[in-house]
């Protein structure tokens, strides 16, 4: 069960894991796996795993690094967290 802390932080967010789904479907999409973009980022890919399993928060600048190596554009990446 959530407590009052975990509930109001992003990460537990409806809309932060559709964000997150999103960027994983675009990844799968292009055949892309976590191993390559987490190493054209120069991420280890363990923490794009960590991303997109939920144990991890991207921040804004991570969001626009990731959103640029999935080929997206600041507009696309930003609507993206609007769809």
């Amino acid at each position: 069960m959530l407590t009052a802390t975990m509930a109001s932080k992003t990460i537990y967010r409806a809309e932060y894991r559709k964000l997150v789904e999103r960027l994983r479907d675009r990844r799968e999409e292009l055949g892309l796996s976590q191993s390559e973009v987490a190493r054209s980022l120069g991420w280890p890919q363990q923490r794009l795993s960590a991303v997109e399993a939920g144990a991890r928060r991207l921040d804004v600048i991570e969001f626009f690094q990731l959103t640029s190596a999935l080929g997206l554009t600041t507009q696309r990446a930003v609507n993206l967290i609007f769809m």
